[in-house]
């Protein structure tokens, strides 16, 4: 009995002591600043194009970032110095409504934004886009990459001949553009890498095929595009996946993704987002039977 007194009697003591050391510590994170942010992600269709302007937020805001309007935007074609102005919708959104031809393969476009004083640039060359079979859909009773057994989609497509081509696939579901971190699907050429030996052949099956872990039921629709982008722009949604993938035990803490582009009046301001042409090719809305 008296051990058992002094067993209790420890564990209570030890646990005062422990407790009295929890004391908060406030740290003084200073005063967030904004930063200007310019999404643009333009084709080659005569499809309404958009220019994303907003202003960044705390990382402790779980607010939703606020658009922000500028003097002006539009793209320049560098090889005819014809001048795309763009114009304001609200809410920080510019829009464009390209004639056939506007955006050509091989030529490099120049974005410029204009707010006061200050001028922001990037420039991106446009790509022709990849070469796209068909899109089919099929049972599946064991389910594919770790989902369900039910309906799955897949994309058969080709790289382009010649290594060095860089895609970014998304996927439509019900019209609805899928937007998680696991549906950032990305290829170097037909792959993960550009190893090259399958320049010019079908995707992997892990691409072609990967575009959901949730079957799709009878009813729904689906739609692919393929983007062929720059090798900057890859590297811009590795670079995202990381950021939105960084837990566990070898998580680093956050911070701002680089994009390319830059204040030419002021180069040390720093804006962030990503400017880049890519050469666009769609399937056909497949609807599961």
């Amino acid at each position: 009995m008296k051990k058992l007194s002094y067993i209790i009697y420890s564990f209570l003591a030890c646990s005062v002591v422990f407790s009295s050391c929890e004391d908060p510590i406030e740290l003084d994170l200073g005063k967030p600043v904004d930063q200007l942010v310019i999404d643009a992600v333009i084709n080659q269709t005569t499809d309404t194009q958009f220019v994303y302007i907003s202003k960044s937020v705390a990382y402790l805001d779980n607010s939703a970032p606020k658009g922000y309007a500028v003097d002006s935007v539009g793209i320049l074609d560098t090889s005819t110095s014809q001048f795309h102005s763009f114009t304001y919708k609200g809410n920080g959104v510019y829009f464009f409504v390209p004639p056939a031809n506007t955006f050509q393969y091989g030529k490099d476009y120049t974005l410029f934004v204009k707010d006061g004083s200050n001028t922001y640039v990037s420039q991106s060359r446009l790509n022709s886009p990849a070469i796209i079979d068909s899109f089919t859909y099929k049972w599946e009773e064991l389910g594919k990459f770790g989902g369900a057994k039910g309906n799955y989609v897949t994309l058969w497509a080709k790289d382009k001949k010649g290594k060095g081509d860089y895609y970014w696939f998304r996927l439509y579901r019900n019209d609805s553009l899928q937007a998680r971190a696991s549906d950032i699907n990305i290829a170097q050429d037909n792959a993960f890498n550009q190893d090259g030996n399958g320049d010019g052949d079908l995707f992997i099956v892990p691409i072609r095929e990967n575009f959901t872990r949730r079957p799709y039921k009878p009813g729904e629709t689906a739609r692919v595009e393929i983007l062929t982008i720059t090798p900057e722009m890859y590297l811009y949604l590795n670079l995202i996946l990381t950021q939105l993938n960084n837990q566990g035990l070898f998580a680093v803490p956050p911070s701002n993704i680089p994009g390319n582009i830059f204040c030419i009046n002021d180069p040390e301001k720093k804006v962030l987002g990503f400017f880049g042409m890519t050469g666009k090719i769609s399937t056909q809305k497949l609807t599961i039977q």
